[in-house]
């Protein structure tokens, strides 16, 4: 498989009508609960004329949320061209258009051109592409004080559950897969960019972690 693939398939799974669709329901009853507890670690770091990098941003409810804490930019990239339209539109609708910047396609690729932030968010974004290290080392080089992720848990639940998703993406002939990653590997990775882990939370099927840089900057 491919990145050029997953990410070209990725952009077709998440399409117009999905991206609606989590709209409708972000503004019906606010963020998932795995995404409110990222969204309140970071607030607890102060968020005031901070910028945000929100990597794999769908319908941007990060910054939606973070912006109404007084977050100063946010930059939006994510591999869907639908659920950027979406994002954009409820942007613009807020007034927020000359606060926001976003970038289409993959971060790997995007990297050496986008800015650094304060804030660099992941949430579900490892478990969506093929090589996480990769994105992971490149997207902690971005990111100056506050580094925050959602990711899946790896137990009896998330095994068969993206097991399931996998065999449908393979009957449906597309190069999409989903992923479960190691925690402890995750965790080295970002530790040995000079950041320690402030706060860990779970749900059945997610982990949420926050990261604030240390003094030492290896990997910049």
């Amino acid at each position: 498989m491919t990145c050029c693939g997953h990410c070209r398939d990725a952009n077709d799974f998440f399409n117009t009508s999905t991206a609606r669709s989590d709209l409708k329901r972000y503004l019906r009853r606010g963020p998932d609960k795995q995404t409110r507890l990222l969204v309140h670690s970071i607030r607890s770091s102060g968020v005031t004329d901070k910028t945000l990098l929100d990597i794999g941003g769908g319908i941007g409810a990060i910054q939606l949320e973070l912006f109404s804490n007084g977050l100063s930019k946010s930059v939006n990239v994510d591999a869907s061209l639908a659920y950027q339209s979406v994002s954009k539109e409820e942007v613009n609708k807020r007034g927020l258009a000359n606060k926001t910047a976003y970038y289409y396609g993959d971060f790997t690729t995007l990297s050496s051109s986008l800015p650094h932030a304060d804030i660099v968010t992941l949430d579900k974004v490892i478990c969506c592409y093929p090589n996480m290290e990769k994105l992971l080392r490149l997207s902690l080089k971005k990111v100056d004080t506050i580094y925050g992720l959602v990711y899946p848990r790896v137990n009896p639940f998330t095994k068969i559950g993206f097991w399931l998703i996998n065999f449908w993406f393979r009957i449906r002939k597309s190069e999409f897969r989903t992923y479960l990653h190691p925690p402890a590997l995750v965790n080295e990775i970002i530790s040995s960019h000079g950041f320690r882990q402030i706060s860990y939370q779970k749900t059945l099927l997610w982990q949420v972690a926050v990261y604030e840089r240390g003094n030492c900057t290896p990997g910049r």
